[in-house]
This record gives structure tokens, C-alpha cells and sequence, in this order.
């Protein structure tokens, strides 16, 4: 429901803030919300008395359950709308899925190269500032990068879409504004009902703006997608599709990198192998699909320890059970909630024993879907998935040929949160 800026908290004073805080914390380590999916999976009765799902296992079996286990529970935090995410798979949802994958299907003929082409301008960029001053890589790197690789989305209308129907479609400082307010609507999926009332207002003040963004250029965006949907079918959509596509690969990628520098002898490894095809010629490492295919076996890697969608939400619209591995089946009451703990599901040691490490080049076997676990499971996996992974692949290599990176020193926290979600990450060169 939406809210108004007069309206009460439910909620105790304070007990919001406090709830809001654990659960931004708790996403921003990974190793905690590891920690407790162990133990979940250890002893999975409790998962059952909790309603959570924990185990490898358990989580698929959920994720094949979409009448049992309904993504309805997303759909009070889309605060720009219905969108697929936070569907039944009912007509509406599968027709808006066959219109979105014919969106996607755009990136087939233009990935990985315009991600490269991208990463390589920014590349030159950044190599002008030196190791005297750092940058932001969200703002200054990732977020553009993925701006130019998703630009065949919308096609001809993209540069409206982001400048909006009457500003200037080279204005820069337009198209910033659109990346931030549409970052704003995709925290409050993570975020949740969990957020603060301010929290809440801001993501639907923001996606107030992004419809009316969307609305203005409509008949732009119907010409470039080439479809004769209604104009609420088209609306719907690229509402949804601006606010989910871009934000959540460009955090993906500041958690990659953030993880991936966590790891300092990780990180040196790939780049003794990058600067090592530089010296063969400036295209080759780029070129190379060996190398490549090791860079993104390192983005999935990177982001099994550190998913942007750690825990997973669904709603139980009538009375059903699910197993979780202990002796019973949990029960779960009509009209109830079940939680998802994707981030358990990927350490579960029935895998493999060693499933704890860190391991690009682990052979997952059978498992290999599970791999992919961060962005869903089943139908109602990431439809995008493949594509971000690319761009996010051709983001790092970017990286990796620049000279060493670290968190900056001395100028405050090098990492900013607004909420659960990173908004600055500073970085310099060594």
C-alpha cells in the first residue's frame, strides 16, 4: 500500500530501526548469514519450525513449487508496480515473460562486445587518474559500463528514456540522474518491508518519477520494441524492466569486486594472467575465450559468497507442506510466509565436502544449476542472468589490466551503505 507522508509507523518507535538495521547488517556479511544457514542445515527440523528452507535440496524443490510457493510475497515492495518478479505464473505473467524475452533476446547479437567496448573506454579513463587520487567504482565505472552494454533494451529509446521527453539526450548529468533513481526502487525489493518509512517514501517517490519517465516516451518505446501490446502492458514492462535490470547487475558487479579484493592472492592470480595477455597484444585479452571463461567462472564464484538476494521471500496462499531434509515434512499454514536461504543451499556439503572453499574451477557435476543459485531457480529464474554475467565478465577483465586495486586509505570509509545495498565503494591504484 502506499504510503503518505503523514502516515503512522505500525510498528513500536524504534523497533523498525532496529529490525532495519539487522537486516542491513546481516546482508552486508554474508559470512554471518552463512554461518546460520550451517546450522540450518545441520539440524533442518529447525528450518521446519522457522519455515526456512536451507538445504540444497530443500531450496530446489521449493523454487519447482510456484502455486505452493508464491513470488506474491515481492510484490508490496515493487513500489513502481506489478512486474514478473512479484507474479503468480498466471496469463498476465506469462505473457509479460514471452515480451521480456524477446527484450532480452537484443543482447544475443551485442554481448560480450559492447560490454567490451564499454569496459575498454572506461578502462582509458581511469588510467588517466593515476595513483594519486581515487574513484568511485560504482559511479565512475560499473554503473556506465552496464548503462552502454543494456542500451539495445530499449533500442532507439534508451537515450529518452534516460534523459526524459524533453531534456537534452547527450546530458550526462540526466542520465545519472535516471541510474540513481531507479537504484532507489530496486533497494526497496531488497529492503523490504523491513525499511524505514523514509526508506519506503524515497523508493516510491523515485518510482512516481520513473513512471512518468516511462510514460512520456511511450510511444518511442513501442516503435523500438516493435510490438502492438497496449500501451499498459508496454508501460508495465519497461517499468520493470529499467528498475530491476540495471541496478541489480551494477551491485552484483561492486559485490564481486568487493569480495574478489578480499582475497588478495585471488585477485593477483587473475591479474598475473591478465597483464600476461596484455603483453601479447592489447586485444587478447580480451579476445582470449580461455581466459574469459575463467573470468566468469570467478564472477559466479564471487558472488555464491557474496549473492545480492542472500535470503528469498514466498508467500503460502493455501495449506502445504515442504521437506527440508529432517525426518518430517514442515508444515505451512494458508496465508503464511516461507523463507528461501539460497545462501545455505550453496554451501550445502552433500555437494561436495570442500564446498566451503573457494573454488572457480570446481567441477559442480549434476549441480551445476545450483551454481547459478543467486539469481533463482527453475521458471522463475533470472531470465537476465546470462547476460549480466557477461557484462559483469567484461567489467572485471576491464579491471584486471588496470594497474593493482585496493580500498582507499585515508579518506573515511571506502565503502557506503544506503541501506543493504553499497552506494559509494572508493578505490585507488597501488
Amino acid at each position: 500500500m502506499k504510503l503518505s507522508a503523514g502516515t503512522p509507523d505500525a510498528m513500536p518507535p524504534g523497533l523498525r530501526s532496529l529490525l532495519y538495521g539487522i537486516f542491513c547488517w546481516a546482508n552486508r556479511h554474508p559470512g554471518a548469514l552463512r554461518a546460520v544457514g550451517a546450522v540450518l542445515r545441520h539440524w533442518p527440523f529447525v528450518g521446519g519450525w522457522l519455515g526456512m528452507a536451507a538445504r540444497a535440496d530443500a531450496v530446489k524443490k521449493v523454487l519447482t513449487r510456484p502455486n505452493s510457493f508464491s513470488n506474491t510475497a515481492h510484490a508490496a515492495n515493487l513500489s513502481a508496480g506489478d512486474y514478473l518478479i512479484g507474479m503468480d505464473p498466471d496469463a498476465t505473467y506469462k505473457g509479460d515473460r514471452l515480451l521480456l524475452d524477446d527484450r532480452l533476446a537484443v543482447l544475443d547479437a551485442t554481448l560480450p562486445a559492447a560490454a567490451d567496448l564499454a569496459a575498454r573506454d572506461y578502462v582509458e579513463k581511469l588510467r588517466l587518474i593515476g595513483k594519486r587520487k581515487s574513484f568511485d567504482l560504482i559511479e565512475d565505472y560499473l554503473m556506465w559500463i552496464v548503462f552502454r552494454a543494456m542500451h539495445p533494451l530499449f533500442g532507439e529509446a534508451t537515450n529518452k528514456v534516460a534523459a526524459g521527453a524533453t531534456g537534452s539526450l547527450d546530458d550526462p548529468g540526466l542520465q545519472r540522474q535516471y541510474l540513481l533513481e531507479i537504484r532507489y526502487v530496486a533497494g526497496q525489493l531488497l529492503a523490504g518491508s523491513s525499511a524505514t518509512l523514509r526508506v519506503q517514501r524515497r523508493a516510491e517517490l523515485n518510482a512516481d518519477a520513473l513512471r512518468s519517465r516511462i510514460a512520456g516516451v511511450g510511444n518511442d518505446i513501442q516503435l523500438a520494441w516493435g510490438t502492438s501490446c497496449p500501451f499498459n502492458v508496454i508501460k508495465r514492462n519497461a517499468v520493470g524492466l529499467a528498475w530491476i535490470s540495471h541496478p541489480v547487475t551494477v551491485q552484483s558487479g561492486a559485490l564481486a569486486v568487493q569480495e574478489l579484493l578480499g582475497r588478495p592472492d585471488v585477485h593477483k592470480a587473475l591479474r598475473e594472467q591478465a597483464q600476461r595477455l596484455l603483453k601479447m597484444g592489447p586485444n587478447q585479452v580480451w579476445e582470449d575465450q580461455a581466459f574469459r571463461k575463467l573470468v566468469q567462472d570467478h564472477v559466479l564464484e564471487l558472488l555464491r559468497f557474496r549473492p545480492i538476494f542472500p535470503l528469498l521471500a514466498r508467500d503460502v496462499p493455501r495449506d502445504t507442506e515442504f521437506e527440508t531434509g529432517a525426518r518430517h515434512n514442515a508444515k505451512c499454514p494458508a496465508g503464511g510466509k516461507m523463507a528461501i536461504w539460497g545462501i545455505a543451499a550453496m554451501f550445502d556439503t552433500a555437494i561436495d565436502k570442500d564446498i566451503s572453499q573457494f573454488s572457480p574451477a570446481r567441477n559442480w557435476g549434476t549441480n551445476e544449476d545450483l551454481r547459478w543459485l543467486m539469481f533463482g531457480y527453475g521458471t522463475r529464474q533470472c531470465p537476465a542472468m546470462v547476460y549480466a554475467v557477461k557484462i559483469l565478465t567484461s567489467a572485471l577483465i576491464g579491471l584486471l589490466i588496470l594497474p593493482e586495486l585496493q580500498l582507499t586509505r585515508g579518506e573515511g570509509k571506502p565503502v557506503t551503505y544506503d541501506g543493504p545495498l553499497m552506494s559509494r565503494m572508493r578505490v585507488s591504484f597501488i
